[in-house]
This record gives structure tokens, C-alpha cells and sequence, in this order.
């Protein structure tokens, strides 16, 4: 498989998982089944099923449960697209209305965007690092003795 596609499949993993958490699910949950039903009522039932479930598990707020989430949605984005390439291009448009009625970033190959807050961690003795292009505006610094800037 091409892995612009799988880069695709990523990047809407991440951007699905971000919406589920945020007021704007509820009107992108319904655009998101219809695209995995691809014209089925059963299928795309089953899609808002188990978008539904994912939802509620996210609401819990661990998160690993957000990896995991996320890494299942790229394993099913991901044979979407291998059973039928030509959804790309609908995939690459709900992704950008995903990201733009949540406010959040996202990005494709190694690279990862952040439109917020970013976690960075290493499990069973791996190396985690980053690196930042483009500006960063963090707060000031405390003044001392408070916890103010």
C-alpha cells in the first residue's frame, strides 16, 4: 500500500480520536460512518456503533486508551483504503472539516502536530524525542515565589 495512504489513515486515526472528545462530534460522527458504510445502511450503522463506543471509552480520559483508540481507527482507516483507494480524496476532506470544527492540527509520514498540549514518552526502554519547526510562544516565566507569570 502506498504510504501517503497509510500516512492518510494515520492522520485521520489522530483527528477522529481528537473529535470525539470536543462539542463538535455529535455533527461530524454521522459524516464519518457514512464514509465507512460507503453507501450501506448496515455498514454504516455498525461504523456509528462502534464510533459511539470509542467515544464513551475516551470520555474516561486515560491515555492509553486514547492510543489504543487511535491505533484502531488507523488499522480500519487503513483497510478502508486498502479495499478502495479512490476514498482518499474523502478522507483527506473530513480530515480537514474534522480539524477545522475542533480546532485541531494534524499531520502525515513521521511528522505530528499539535494543536495544543503535547505528550512525548518512551515505553519498554525506547528513546523519545522532538523537535520543534516553525515558532513557539510559551508562557513567561513565574515570578518568584508565585505561581504567576
Amino acid at each position: 500500500m502506498e504510504a501517503e495512504l497509510v500516512a492518510l489513515a494515520a492522520s485521520a486515526a489522530t483527528s477522529v480520536a481528537n473529535a470525539m472528545a470536543t462539542d463538535a462530534w455529535q455533527s461530524i460522527r454521522g459524516r464519518i460512518a457514512q464514509l465507512l458504510g460507503r453507501g450501506d445502511t448496515r455498514s454504516e450503522r455498525v461504523a456509528l456503533e462502534t464510533l459511539d463506543e470509542d467515544a464513551v471509552l475516551l470520555a474516561a480520559g486515560a491515555v492509553e486508551t486514547r492510543r489504543e483508540v487511535t491505533a484502531a481507527w488507523t488499522v480500519r482507516l487503513r483497510d478502508l483504503l486498502r479495499a478502495d483507494p479512490s476514498l482518499a480524496a474523502g478522507l483527506r476532506e473530513l480530515v480537514a472539516e474534522v480539524d477545522a470544527s475542533t480546532g485541531s492540527a494534524s499531520a502525515s509520514g513521521h511528522g505530528v502536530a499539535a494543536g495544543r498540549d503535547m505528550t512525548i514518552e518512551a515505553s519498554h526502554g525506547g528513546v523519545a524525542a522532538g523537535t520543534i519547526h516553525g515558532s513557539v510562544n510559551p508562557p513567561g516565566p513565574s515570578l518568584p515565589g508565585t505561581d504567576r507569570a
